[in-house]
Order: structure tokens, then sequence, then C-alpha cells
């Protein structure tokens, strides 16, 4: 028997069939030609990515912070006296001006010391932190610094130096009596020193 032979499949005019709706695209899943190599996930280091280069042990320590040296006891003392002076007048005023208001000797007493207390902390607190020493510090040419890295000391720091202040005076007046060896050292951290010291080893101070 001899098989039938099939007429040849004549092209449908209307072009071939529309691709089926979940048929995948054939390039899908499959690297493109220029794609390039799959990168690596973010959490594991590239095999060739470049390494940290180690530090080598005989490389030269950092630099320290070159800080000035202390003022000198006279300058340390003239500003002293001339800020002390200043909270003197100030509370001399407040005595003069409750005298001739004829307040009682209580309301006196507060406005005395509000004077006196309130001018020390404007000049050795709040203009400190501004400009970088109070009226008397500017008068002997003197500057306010942190001991570890010259910088300007904030308000918390010298504010507690405004309040030891009074005890440390009088440590540092028992040590001048007995001629101690050392000066005490400041409490808070905070160092005295001359200018133009400052500003020959820490030109950017201030800025």
């Amino acid at each position: 028997m001899y098989e039938r032979p099939f007429p040849p499949q004549q092209p449908s005019p209307q072009g071939p069939p529309p691709p089926h709706p979940y048929q995948p695209h054939p390039y899908q899943g499959a690297p493109q030609p220029y794609q390039g190599a799959p990168q690596p996930s973010q959490g594991a280091p590239h095999p060739y990515a470049p390494q940290p280069a180690a530090q080598s042990p005989y490389a030269p320590p950092a630099a320290a912070a070159r800080i000035p040296d202390e003022a000198r006891p006279l300058r340390r003392w003239g500003a002293l006296l001339l800020d002390g002076l200043l909270a003197l007048t100030a509370a001399y005023v407040a005595l003069n001006s409750a005298d001739h208001a004829g307040l009682p000797a209580l309301q006196t007493c507060y406005a005395v010391a509000g004077a006196g207390f309130g001018l020390s902390f404007l000049n050795q607190v709040l203009l400190t932190r501004i400009a970088g020493a109070s009226l008397g510090k500017f008068a002997v040419r003197t500057r306010v610094i942190r001991e570890t890295d010259a910088s300007r000391p904030r308000l918390p720091r010298l504010f507690r130096r405004w309040l030891g202040g009074y005890l440390f005076i009088v440590v540092w007046i028992i040590a001048a009596c007995f001629e101690l060896e050392d000066d005490p050292e400041d409490f808070c951290g905070v160092r005295l020193v001359r200018y133009k010291d400052l500003r020959a080893l820490v030109p950017a101070y201030g800025r």
C-alpha cells in the first residue's frame, strides 16, 4: 500500500499566529551577550578586590597636638585680679542702688549677690566661650584652651570651672604659701596660655 502524501500547507494570509500569552520569551533567563559577569553580593567581598594595606609596624606615629605652655603665674594672677575687680564693681553698684531705693536688707543681699555673680558668669563663662577669654584675660593677652587638644572649651566645662573656681583659688593660695614644687592641676582640664604662643603653635585657633 502506498501512503497518501499530504498536500503542502499554504501560509496563512494573516501572518504567523500570535505567541501564546504564557509562553516564555526565547531569550528570557539566558545571559545577554553584553550583560557581563554577575556581580557578587554586597555582603561577600569580591575575590579580586584590592585589599587594604596593612599598617607597617615601623611607620612613624601620628603627630601629637601641639599644646602651648601655661602662662606664667604673674599673668594668671593679673587676669584673676581684673576679673574679680569687675565682679566687685558690679556688686558695689548694686549695693548703692539698693541703698538709694531703700530696699530691705535681704533684698539688698540678693541684689548684690546677683550683680556680682551674674557679671562673673557672663564674663568668665559666656564671654570665654564666645571669644576664648574673659575681660581680665584679654587685658593680659591670654586665652583659655583645653589641655588635650588646645581647642576652645565648651559651656559645660567652663561652667564647672566657674563654680569650682573659688575652691581652686583657695588651693592655689595654699600651694603658693607652702612653696610647693608644682601648682595644682586644673580639675576641668583647661589651661591659661599666652595668646602669642597659641597663635604660633595653633594658627587655626578660633576659626
